[in-house]
């Protein structure tokens, strides 16, 4: 079931996608857009993940602000960019945390976070937090210096945490991967793919590649979220 909720943080009002599993106490997937915003693709995703058994809700971080402001705001934040623990993006994605842990039907103890582009270093933030069982992260581009979290924060992660990559990829190197690999040890599991974009999400059900990301995308929410 698909319905669409108004969700109040500190400093504002977001719109979220919400897509309900048929089960009751279900686990939870917060599944964050990347650049682009919330578009057809991401939706189709959270479809299909909810007849996984996940309730999954897709905020949209633009909502009244636009991309224009949201992504300005964002750009000229040297805490955001360096993807500083406790910047706006970080705190927002937080609250929205605490908000679907008290949505009815939700099995607080399980919930998951999927983070790209954009959103990919909010989902490496989001692992130092208990309460996230299963942190996704594509592609990261911010923070834009090192491995895309602080060297702290990156070593204090002692979870599993699923990363997908392309192999040739400007916004987010091999080197930049390698530099994470270096940080969370045995706790990142690597996964590469050849011929795809960036934006590998938005091909999830149109490539073969993209189709392998989805599958090893759902057997670690399975995994972690115990399903």
């Amino acid at each position: 079931m698909h319905t669409g909720e108004q969700i109040a943080l500190s400093n504002r009002t977001i719109t979220a996608h919400i897509f309900r599993a048929a089960v009751k106490e279900a686990p939870a997937v917060i599944f964050l857009p990347d650049l682009t915003g919330v578009g057809e693709t991401q939706l189709e995703t959270a479809a299909l993940l909810s007849g996984e058994g996940f309730t999954v809700v897709v905020p949209d971080l633009f909502s009244e602000q636009g991309a224009a402001r949201y992504c300005l705001r964002m750009f000229f934040d040297a805490a955001f960019l360096t993807n500083q623990p406790g910047n706006q993006g970080v705190t927002e994605v937080f609250e929205l945390i605490e908000h679907v842990k008290r949505m009815p039907g939700i099995d607080a103890g399980r919930i998951g976070l999927i983070g790209q582009c954009l959103t990919g270093g909010f989902a490496l933030h989001a692992a130092l937090r208990d309460d996230i069982k299963a942190p996704v992260v594509f592609h990261h581009s911010f923070g834009l210096t090192g491995s895309g979290i602080p060297e702290l924060s990156g070593r204090a992660i002692c979870k599993p945490v699923q990363g997908h990559f392309v192999q040739i990829d400007p916004m987010c190197p091999k080197s930049r991967v390698e530099q994470l690999r270096d940080q969370l040890g045995t706790y990142l599991e690597v996964n590469y793919y050849d011929w795809l974009p960036h934006g590998i999400p938005h091909f999830f059900r149109r490539t073969d590649e993209g189709r392998r990301a989805y599958i090893n995308m759902v057997r670690f929410l399975k995994m972690q979220l115990a399903i």
